[in-house]
């Protein structure tokens, strides 16, 4: 256990021991990032070798210091002059569910900031109450979730939310703002149905600070398991343990609530306010399983019927509204799957037969228990606008502006399938996709705007809280000099990719931490940061 892979975090945390001796009993704040093996404090045996695993992974514990140490030739960046001490907590356990040897010294010696540490019997944070106590569940199977850095439309070094990249820098995030004055409880999971194994009421009993909330690193899928990819889990596995984590009292800080997460999700918003003359969402239907197993023709013929339909319903509220545009016939588009992540279920279809397909192979994929595909009309646009609004308030609309766009145009279709993009920042933008007019552009945003605000106004609506964090995707199309048209893409739930907007967890990880304070006025929150 000897070594570590967490940060030094200078002059952020005051050391507030001068000279240490070896023998000396100690308290430390144990964080799990900086543990180079994994280990976390369990209670017991049983709590750590059988799945799910339960145990403290950032919280104060007990241990000796090993040998002499003396803060005048402290460096926070040579961790060899940092305090070597030895654990004295007596049982350990890794994710995979393997005890620590704590018999043997060399497995329990590590060496830790002196920032961390505090010199036993003297009133310190260790003898207080925790201002925070987190509860992450996550991923503790065999194969590690792949953080997917690499690529325009990778995650970049902060990783994919359910892996521990991510993970490590939302705790560094909190760490830095609370110093060591909370508490993280872990539960790492293999598979879907070691979720129902949880009591949320007992958990909740684990959980001393003020303040308490859950972190969800998971990503629900409407598959069975057996897929063998890291951290995808059953949707409704996912939401029931949620909603009985809620009910006893561990409210949800990440990613949303649970009847909010399922309006981002299911995507089923799609098809319920594509008629809305205001919202501009490409016309959407659902096209129900049981129609596509027993004449999957017969369904896509219909739903390209639906799809018509819907032009002429919309054509009709338009001209009610005295919004002349003429209805379209609708000959191409995509079909998609809802509670599906990273574009991966997302096909498009140029006519019947195509759709015929596109139905057939998404639904019949292994382990599939989606009772509906959704099929959208197709949208001829120049660029995807990625907005990310943070701590919208509803009562200051100066909130609802983004605090970042990406530019991104997909450059590549597979097989029909959109893989690949390419990424601007606005003035790449401006010149690859808006024939370098400004002005179309500026229109495209200020319709983005307009539309962003009339979505923040819905989202009042589906939850009397605003999310943290939300994305807005609005694709816009150039349709002449200093003219756009703008159309939603897609609502995104907090958690979605930064699309190497670098700042975006700087920005992200404050905002979710002061979510964990919702219960107490903001200028409590702000007296309690380190």
């Amino acid at each position: 256990m000897i070594g570590t892979n967490g940060k030094s975090f200078p002059g952020v945390l005051p050391v507030t021991v001068s000279y240490l001796t070896a023998g000396e009993p100690v308290d430390v704040f144990h964080r799990y990032c900086q543990d180079p093996n994994g280990y976390f404090m369990a209670q017991t045996g049983a709590s750590g070798l059988l799945h799910p695993s339960i145990g403290k992974t950032d919280a104060w514990t007990t241990a000796v210091v090993n040998e002499h140490w003396d803060a005048q030739y402290y460096n926070p960046q040579d961790y060899n002059t940092w305090v070597q001490i030895r654990w004295t907590h007596p049982t350990w356990y890794n994710r995979r569910g393997h005890r620590l040897d704590v018999k043997n010294p060399s497995m329990v010696t590590q060496r830790v900031m002196p920032e961390q540490i505090r010199q036993r019997g003297k009133p310190s944070e260790a003898q207080q109450r925790p201002r925070l106590s987190l509860l992450h569940v996550r991923w503790g199977g065999q194969q590690p979730v792949n953080p997917v850095t690499e690529g325009a439309g990778g995650w970049g070094k902060i990783g994919s939310t359910p892996s521990d990249n991510y993970i490590n820098s939302w705790e560094d995030s909190v760490f830095r703002a609370l110093g060591p004055n909370y508490e993280v409880v872990s539960v790492f999971f293999q598979n879907s149905e070691e979720l129902s194994k949880l009591c949320p009421p007992l958990l909740k009993t684990l959980l001393r600070g003020e303040h308490v909330g859950a972190l969800y690193f998971m990503w629900p899928i409407a598959f069975q398991d057996g897929h063998e990819t890291p951290a995808y889990v059953q949707r409704e596995k996912q939401l029931d343990m949620m909603v009985q984590m809620e009910a006893a009292g561990i409210p949800t800080r990440f990613p949303h609530q649970s009847h909010l997460y399922k309006v981002f999700a299911s995507k089923e918003w799609t098809s319920q306010m594509c008629l809305h003359p205001l919202l501009h969402v490409p016309l959407t239907t659902m096209v129900a399983r049981q129609a596509i197993v027993t004449d999957p023709a017969g369904a896509a013929s219909d739903a390209m019927k639906a799809l018509n339909n819907l032009a002429e319903a919309r054509h009709s509220w338009n001209a009610q509204l005295a919004q002349p545009p003429k209805a379209k016939r609708v000959v191409k588009g995509v079909a998609k799957l809802g509670w599906s992540w990273e574009a991966m279920d997302v096909t498009a279809w140029k006519n019947k037969e195509e759709l015929e397909m596109a139905l057939c192979e998404l639904s019949e994929q292994p382990g599939n228990l989606c009772d509906q595909i959704f099929v959208q009309e197709w949208l001829d646009f120049d660029v995807e606008m990625r907005h990310f609004i943070v701590e919208a308030n509803y009562d200051d609309p100066q909130t609802w502006k983004p605090k970042q766009i990406v530019y991104t145009v997909f450059k590549s279709k597979e097989d029909n399938s959109f893989r690949n993009f390419d990424r601007y920042d606005r003035l790449g933008c401006l010149g690859k996709c808006f024939q370098n007019d400004d002005a179309a552009l500026a229109d495209a945003e200020r319709q983005a705007e307009a539309l962003i605000a009339r979505w923040i106004q819905w989202l009042q609506a589906q939850s009397h809280q605003l999310p943290v964090v939300v994305r807005m995707d609005i694709v816009a199309k150039r349709t002449g000099p200093g003219k756009a048209v703008v159309h939603t893409g897609e609502l995104t739930e907090l958690g979605a990719c930064f699309l190497g907007w670098a700042k975006g967890p700087q920005v992200v990880f404050p905002a979710m931490l002061r979510s964990c304070f919702k219960d107490r006025p903001t200028e409590d929150v702000q007296m309690e940061l380190w």
